[in-house]
């Protein structure tokens, strides 16, 4: 191959044939072989090395090689031991990745083998595809009824993170069970390569996929349909889990009718969490340190027996305590609300995330009384003239209203609609406690309205 030569060269002055020495059997005869001429270069007992033709000038070698003879027949087995040694493999270039699943004893945490799908249910068509897993039609085989059966593959979990988002998803499933809005998981299996899920058949198609077909819904269908998936979205945060993957793509209907029923489904990103958790961390953005110890001191003048958890009884005697008279029904409608957890107690956490949506409603009220107080005519706009009265009203002279309506209307429709008004008593710097926009300087309507 290539520059490589091995035995006699071909290019000798009277041809090839004339440098080949023809070997014959002789089978069992004794006869001794005739002496052969001497070779032209010294003896040898094995086969001759390998020669390179250099490809810049010919090899000095084809005239003086030209009549070696043949490589004797007991060198043979020595040549063949050297042709048949493994040639020694390349390292692959590319790292093979480890995969977390394919490692696993198992995914399920159990016996792979107490029960396989195969014995169970029949696979049949594809009816989607995911980033992990693919869905596929499944009929049991002792009923004859239809499934959904999601098979994630092993390979795909690389690491121990994707393997507990599998076992996550199916414990989420089982804490959600029994939801009519949320797909059902009637169980889960597991083999050599794949984890399967078997859920209730929801053979109606995606909500995203209706909505191209219809290319428009009624406010009322429209209205039905976000009421479903809002009451998904509120049992879920009230159960401590969080889907995070909201999307048409991920609502089923149950059957092709109008009026089927819709569906939650795929979990494979939702995690766990504890309302307390996050209540701290809206906690921690929302009031101040005066205001957190304020609250903290206030949790422990309810919380009569320092237990951490005030019980129907010590909110009964706090509430007494600070002047708030309430009969006892609007006092359980208050716990009922304040219990996150169902637990019967109100921890702090709950506390505080009552305490803090109590003063958002109080402050929103107060709000809407200080825009219908402007708003004179009811019309759901406050016109320049009805600003004006008001700045008079609290002693507001001197103040330029054109510039005032101009920086809070927004739409530039030449008044303040409730939006505008809002938007404009919360901000830090709004143009009616503006300096320069009345006589007295730091003194506006928000102050006038004990909005601040």
């Amino acid at each position: 191959m290539g520059n490589t030569c091995v035995g006699p060269s071909a290019a000798g002055r009277n041809g090839f044939l004339a440098n080949v020495t023809l070997w014959r059997p002789r089978g069992d005869d004794p006869t001794p072989a005739p002496a052969l001429p001497p070779p032209s270069s010294p003896a040898s007992d094995k086969a001759p090395d390998p020669v390179t033709i250099p490809e810049s000038k010919p090899s000095s070698h084809h005239s003086s090689r030209s009549t070696d003879l043949p490589p004797a027949p007991a060198s043979q087995p020595q040549a063949q031991a050297q042709d048949n040694t493994p040639a020694k493999q390349p390292a692959p270039k590319v790292k093979r990745v480890q995969s977390a699943g394919l490692l696993a004893d198992s995914v399920l945490k159990r016996d792979v083998n107490t029960a396989r799908l195969k014995d169970l249910y029949t696979i049949g068509k594809k009816l989607g595809q995911g980033q992990f897993g693919t869905t596929y039609l499944c009929v049991e085989k002792a009923t004859g009824r239809e499934f959904a059966c999601k098979s994630i593959a092993k390979r795909k979990l690389i690491t121990e993170e994707d393997v507990e988002d599998v076992r996550r998803e199916i414990q989420i499933m089982h804490h959600l069970a029994g939801h009519a809005n949320v797909v059902s998981i009637v169980g889960a299996y597991e083999d050599a390569v794949a984890v399967q899920l078997v859920m209730e058949l929801c053979a109606g198609g995606e909500l995203f996929d209706r909505i191209i077909k219809r290319g428009h819904y009624s406010e009322k269908a429209a209205a039905q349909l976000a009421r479903v998936i809002v009451g998904v979205v509120e049992s879920c945060h009230s159960l401590g889990v969080m889907h995070r993957d909201l999307k048409p793509e991920n609502f089923l209907f149950v059957n092709q009718k109008e009026d089927s029923p819709l569906m939650t489904i795929d979990f494979g990103l939702s995690i766990f969490f504890k309302p307390v958790e996050l209540i701290t961390e809206v906690i921690a953005e929302s009031l101040s340190e005066e205001e957190i110890a304020g609250l903290k001191e206030m949790f422990k003048m309810i919380d009569t027996d320092n237990s951490g958890h005030i019980t129907l009884e010590e909110l009964k005697t706090g509430l007494q305590r600070v002047g708030a008279n309430l009969m006892d029904s609007e006092i359980n409608a208050l716990m009922e609300a304040a219990d996150i957890d169902n637990s019967g107690t109100i921890d702090y956490g709950e506390f505080i995330a009552a305490t803090l949506h109590i003063n958002k409603v109080e402050k929103e009220d107060k709000l809407f009384a200080a825009f219908s107080y402007f708003d004179k005519d009811g019309s759901g706009y406050i016109t320049q003239d009805e600003l004006q009265k008001a700045c008079e009203e609290f002693g507001i002279g001197d103040t330029r209203l054109e510039d005032i309506i101009g920086d809070i209307d927004q739409d530039n429709d030449g008044r303040i609609d409730y939006n505008e008004f809002v938007a404009m008593m919360q901000k830090g710097d709004n143009p009616l406690g503006r300096k320069g926009y009345q006589s007295n300087g730091n003194f506006g309507l928000g102050d006038a309205l004990k909005l601040r």
